[in-house]
């Protein structure tokens, strides 16, 4: 190659602290850097024995200022045990749903597919997007399991036998509910965005059948055998929280405020309630779900807005 000359190519020098450098960056390590974003300022809160409050201070701001966006109340250990009698009643369908089981106790990327046409080759920025709402759905629910410390279905029954490894963690909240109800959110809002300006956005037209892949989801892991309908509940709305922050974070929209009370989700007599799509998470108190009639700002975060916009591209 003759002697060395030194640097004799001219290349165009990276600019200091850019989010556009994103776009050098391998999968992995792009994800990892809008993931430290994502969870800075994340706060987790205990108020008594059975509540928990996940809050955000944006530490960019000039002020820091905590603002709730989740509040969490455990059920009782009476609640856990009027719901083993549902769980036992769901173990009839494991001959119909194994299959199924089995292909989604990894995050079950190939059933959003089929809803939304999602492909490897045509949608890697949404891809790695997903990948990043699981990321922070595993933060977030993790430590709330540690919290509450939620026992399994298993260890109140020897009858219950789930057909699949019961996970080492607590049980309340379903992290598989939580994290297929976060794409689910994501993937709509992210399809809105992507929408032409006439007609029906195509996040909207998708929303019936995103919630009900994501109640599947969630509601075949009671069918194994290793969770309640209560940890379903409890984890649509803390996915649904967790996407509507990430999308506050990437658009510079605001966010409602949502809790979950363990100790409303009973029929009139006590009797322990199932896991419906149909149950409004929009009251504003005297319910298990509740959201703030208030919203507030989360402030923008230019690493997860790059990462949106890339990700809009792929579907305009």
């Amino acid at each position: 190659v003759g002697p060395f000359t030194g640097a004799s190519l001219q290349v165009a020098e990276p600019g200091f602290d850019k989010p556009s450098n994103l776009a050098l960056w391998a999968d992995g390590p792009r994800v990892e850097a809008c993931f430290s974003e994502l969870v800075e300022g994340l706060l987790f809160r205990t108020q008594s024995p059975k509540e928990a409050l996940l809050e955000f201070a944006n530490l960019q701001a000039r002020t820091l200022e905590r603002k709730p966006l989740v509040s969490l109340r455990a059920p009782s250990r009476a609640q856990f045990r009027k719901q083993l009698d549902l769980v036992a009643a769901y173990a009839d369908l494991r001959g119909d749903r194994a299959m199924e089981i089995m292909a989604q106790v990894t995050p079950p990327m190939i059933f959003w597919s089929s809803v939304v046409g999602l492909t490897a080759h045509r949608h890697k920025k949404t891809l790695q997007l997903m990948d990043l709402v699981f990321s922070l759905c595993v933060h977030v629910e993790m430590r709330f399991k540690h919290i509450f410390a939620c026992l399994r279905p298993v260890a109140m029954s020897p009858q219950i036998q789930p057909m699949i490894e019961t996970p080492g963690h607590g049980s309340w909240p379903s992290g598989h509910a939580t994290e297929s109800f976060a794409v689910a959110v994501l993937l709509e809002a992210l399809l809105n965005a992507a929408s032409p300006k006439s007609g029906k956005p195509n996040g909207a037209a998708s929303h019936e059948q995103l919630q009900r892949l994501a109640a599947r989801i969630a509601t075949n892991r009671v069918v194994a055998g290793v969770h309640f309908p209560v940890d379903s509940a409890c984890g649509r709305l803390l996915g649904t929280a967790l996407a509507e922050f990430t999308v506050a974070r990437a658009t510079g929209a605001k966010v409602h405020q949502r809790g979950f009370d363990s100790s409303l989700f009973e029929g009139p007599k006590g009797e322990p309630l199932d896991f419906h799509l149909h149950q409004s998470m929009n009251h504003t108190s005297g319910h298990a779900y509740t959201r703030s009639a208030s919203s507030t700002g989360v402030g923008t975060a230019p690493l997860i807005a790059w990462l949106w916009e890339e990700a809009i591209k792929e579907w305009a």
